[in-house]
């Protein structure tokens, strides 16, 4: 019926548009495009801005600045075992009794973090200074310690005082993280949470101003969290099962915390001195004063943990602080838009599409609104594929 045609023009275009706009959170392929075509400010700023797209299925993002805060307050110190205290606790940096009564000496109930730099080795120590050892480690829930590592095509598999220490994470397609096979200097002792210090061979490479440190390693299968990695951990009382490795390479250490970019080679840019260490004597600690993040770095630790107490401190300083949320519009608004699209294709100019797409899209972004953009598609298409009624001169 001729009669109905400009009605079916009307009503389907509606009726295809409104029904998408329904069920669209129902369509993966169509949410993926919508995604995609989504245009907002942050999604062009890379540096410290982050969008969490976790509830992207409900047409929401949530924008997130992690930018380092200069002005960050952390007690934190570094201490050096120097040639004073080598002639007290030795010249081997000290032997395990003397490492157990260390501990015991300067544990606070508040403490965040106490990381010793290399590795609590011995080849002749008793059985029983271990066991004190190990008791005191056991009861300092704070510490952290390094180990250095190598690659040298071993194919041993990974020594179980390091499996507490697994991260387990799902790594993302196009990863090449740092490979380990070889502990260089065992651990005499167990711990929770070892950190890889240093990689033999692996030399830091710069970015502007910092250095690319590696965060995450590679043994067989198995990725181990390196030494500033693993000390933001602990400082934060987060386990390894809190972080979060985002397709694009953000690790969030939870949700609501510190965020790192890293590269493809598992790399956050972050501060590097490896230059002679500038800090105070290990004797300087005074236990009622003693901060409550603690670097300790004995004679043979590598030159490549002297930054470790900067990497910290701007790693810290990088918490996640809510920017923007962006939603969709509320289903009346769009419903009322939809129903002003097709009345604006009736116009039937050849400019009318693109003016509406250009005034919808720029519309959004300047709202800060999320508009979908497949129930419009939609609406042009049924609209174009409807009857058009015959004109005034074909009827004569």
């Amino acid at each position: 019926m001729p009669s109905l045609r400009p009605s079916l023009s009307f009503l389907l275009p509606l009726i295809a548009g409104g029904g998408l706009l329904t069920k669209l959170p129902e369509i993966a392929p169509l949410v993926r495009i919508e995604l995609s075509s989504f245009l907002f400010p942050e999604r062009f700023q890379k540096d410290y801005s982050f969008v969490d797209r976790s509830e992207s299925k409900k047409f929401q993002l949530t924008c997130l600045d992690f930018t380092p805060d200069p002005e960050a307050n952390l007690n934190i110190k570094s201490y050096l075992l120097d040639k004073e205290s080598l002639d007290i606790m030795g010249s081997d940096g000290g032997s395990s009794i003397e490492w157990a009564q260390f501990l015991a000496q300067t544990r606070l109930d508040d403490d965040r973090l106490t990381v010793i730099t290399s590795s609590l080795s011995w080849d002749d120590a008793s059985e029983l200074a271990i066991l004190a050892l190990q008791g005191q480690v056991d009861e300092t829930p704070s510490l952290v310690i390094g180990l250095q590592a190598e690659f040298i095509n071993s194919e041993a598999p990974l020594p179980e005082y390091l499996k507490p220490s697994i991260i387990p994470l799902k790594i993302p397609a196009g990863f090449d993280l740092p490979k380990i096979d070889h502990i260089r200097r065992p651990s005499s002792i167990n711990s929770s949470s070892f950190g890889i210090s240093e990689i033999r061979g692996l030399k830091l490479e710069s970015d502007r101003d910092q250095k690319l440190v590696p965060m995450l390693v590679r043994w067989d299968n198995q990725i181990l969290p390196t030494l500033t990695l693993a000390s933001i951990l602990k400082s934060q009382r987060l386990k390894s099962g809190d972080l979060i490795l985002e397709k694009d390479g953000y690790l969030r250490l939870g949700s609501e915390s510190v965020i790192l970019k890293l590269d493809q080679k598992g790399r956050a840019a972050l501060p590097s001195n490896e230059q002679e260490q500038k800090s105070a004597s290990i004797l300087q600690i005074y236990p009622e004063q003693a901060e409550t993040y603690k670097i300790i770095t004995p004679s043979s630790a590598p030159k490549s943990t002297y930054g470790l107490e900067g990497q910290i401190r701007q790693a810290l300083s990088q918490k996640a602080v809510h920017k923007l949320t962006y939603k969709r519009w509320s289903l009346p608004f769009e419903l009322s838009l939809l129903l002003t699209l097709v009345s604006l294709l009736h116009i039937r100019r050849i400019w009318i599409e693109p003016f509406i797409l250009i005034c919808v899209i720029g519309g959004s972004v300047l709202a800060g609104k999320w508009m979908l953009l497949s129930p419009l598609v939609m609406i042009i298409i049924t609209f174009h594929l409807c009857p058009r009624g015959a004109s005034p001169r074909q009827k004569h």
